[in-house]
């Protein structure tokens, strides 16, 4: 065969989470796999995130004391999903319910990658269906230097503390890191010596080990650029590699698992209009899925939806970009749009919904630009959470609350008055206006456990006082490619694309930007690779 040609049964494009799944589950199935990845590195936006992974009913439930049904997590995604999303969406939830639980399993029997549950609740545990804790789990640490050749070709993580998932979120690491690093010292140091990681780079390394071990052919710096069909069916993939265009005829299929559209500037233009700062994913989430399922006829839905948080500025890769921030779930905090008025429950888990409401007759952001606000009580109890003063415009700083409005724009009686009403709030335990600290998940998740009388709750009233600007930052758009609950790719009429697959940001999430769970990015973004590859490997 002529260089430029290459022979599998299925290509898989992207190597998070999903498509090393997909990749995974279709080679132990007997199918050879391709893997091609545009980066120098592999992992995508897996490989930096905090790996919270939700998955109801899985086998680590009994550890905690817990059980779980497959009617009370479909009563419970039916309770807080968007109003009419079930008339659509009913078929892939179920098949979620019932092969997350597998997949995990299937993970552990066929890579280095374990698990571990937390006790994060779910968001809505006061739901129908919901649970105060149970069915969150998290990757384990592991060596990185299983991958041998490997080990240098993952995507760095941005927080280089080596702390799992639910050693910082369960033991409130953020409201007091010092204490944190001394009780975790021992074990830093020990994780340390051995070149341990952990959290979403964990999951990467322990999938990616998994693919390599079964023979999955992995191509970095590959970058896709279309699908080669006949009559009608997805036979195959074109791509640039190594300044030469590659043709891969794929008998079975391709799974697009090429991540969100991020940092697609006309596709964001198009779909999240308005300011976009600290985006915090790889640079290399440009759409290219989205364009070529696309190109063959695919049907891309839930295009308005996507995983909005806010987040402190880091330097990645030689540029700004944005890492999840825990300082406004912290007392003494509070976010207020251009008015000075809050307009959202700051410990809502997206909170990014409420910055995707926009006013009806200019279709403006009506809460854009917004500010995090803190005190003098929040430097001293919580000063490792304090923005950074290196970032131009990143933190401002003044005596009185209608001086430090004054500086960023906003109105000075609004925000006095915020302040008195929230600290009276905070004075009681009580937020009257948005509930702040009222749920498990309020009070369980990013507080602080000493703080009297809410974890969640402090008084804004101790000058200086500061302000942050509370970025409209994306970790991951979820709109995608319409699918159905074998993971394959439909057009618009409903017909399926013979042999198309689709899984994780790439795909038309089922759940949309509300998420049901802190890891309802990374649970689907697995399960529906799993699903994937096992439906390319059948054909």
């Amino acid at each position: 065969m002529p260089k430029n040609r290459h022979q599998v049964d299925i290509v898989v494009i992207g190597t998070g989470a999903a498509g090393l799944s997909a990749a995974l589950a279709a080679r132990v199935s007997g199918a050879s796999v391709l893997v091609v990845e545009k980066s120098e590195v592999a992992g995508g936006t897996t490989a930096m995130s905090g790996g919270c992974i939700w998955i109801p009913g899985h086998h680590y439930m009994a550890e905690l004391g817990v059980s779980d049904s497959r009617e009370a997590v479909l009563e419970y995604i039916r309770a807080v999903s968007p109003d009419g999303w079930h008339n659509l969406e009913e078929p892939l939830w179920a098949a979620f319910v019932d092969r997350a639980p597998e997949m995990l399993k299937f993970v552990e029997a066929h890579s280095p990658a374990r698990f571990k549950p937390n006790r994060d609740p779910d968001p809505y545990a006061e739901a129908p269906g919901g649970m105060e804790f149970g069915r969150n789990v998290s990757p384990r640490p592991i060596r990185l230097g299983i991958l041998g050749p490997w080990r240098n070709r993952v995507r760095p993580r941005t927080l280089s503390i080596e702390l799992s998932y639910d050693e910082i979120v369960d033991t409130h690491f953020y409201a007091n890191p010092k204490k944190g690093m001394m009780r975790f010292f021992p074990r830093l140091l020990w994780r340390h010596l051995r070149g341990m990681r952990t959290r979403g780079n964990a999951l990467s390394i322990g999938l990616l080990k998994g693919c390599l071990d079964k023979g999955v052919e992995i191509w970095l710096e590959s970058a896709a650029k279309q699908l080669i069909t006949d009559d009608g069916r997805v036979t195959g993939l074109e791509l640039e590699r190594d300044g030469t265009t590659v043709t891969v005829e794929a008998a079975k299929g391709v799974i697009l698992a090429s991540g969100g559209f991020e940092w697609n500037a006309e596709m964001m233009a198009e779909h999240f209009p308005g300011p976009v700062e600290w985006t915090a994913s790889p640079s290399t989430n440009t759409g290219d899925g989205h364009r070529m399922a696309a190109d063959v006829g695919a049907h891309l839905d839930r295009m308005d939806q996507a995983l909005i948080m806010g987040t402190t500025p880091v330097t990645y890769e030689g540029r700004l970009q944005g890492q999840p921030a825990a300082d406004y779930f912290l007392p003494h905090s509070m976010i207020v749009n251009r008015h000075g008025k809050r307009f959202v429950n700051e410990k809502q888990m997206n909170v990014g919904l409420a910055f995707a409401e926009r006013d009806l007759d200019t279709d403006e952001p009506l809460h854009l630009p917004a500010w995090r606000i803190y005190d003098s009580q929040f430097a001293e109890k919580y000063p490792h959470a304090l923005p950074k003063a290196s970032v131009p415009g990143n933190r401002f700083k003044a005596d009185t609350l209608a001086d430090l409005a004054r500086q960023i724009d906003v109105d000075p009686d609004g925000l006095v008055d915020t302040a008195q009403r929230f600290s009276n709030f905070a004075r009681a335990g009580q937020d009257e206006d948005f509930g702040r600290g009222s749920t498990a998940w309020d009070r369980n998740r990013g507080g602080d456990p000493t703080h009297e009388p809410s974890p969640t709750l402090g008084t804004i009233e101790r000058a200086p006082f500061y302000a942050m600007p509370f970025k409209a930052s994306f970790l991951g758009t979820k709109g995608g490619a319409r699918t159905n609950e074998r993971a394959e790719v439909l057009r618009p009429d409903g017909t399926s694309i013979p042999g198309l697959y689709a899984a994780g940001n790439v795909m038309a999430n089922a759940f949309g930007s509300k998420g049901v769970g802190a890891g309802t990015t990374l649970g689907p973004c697995l399960t529906w690779g799993y699903i994937a590859g096992l439906s390319a490997a059948e054909r």
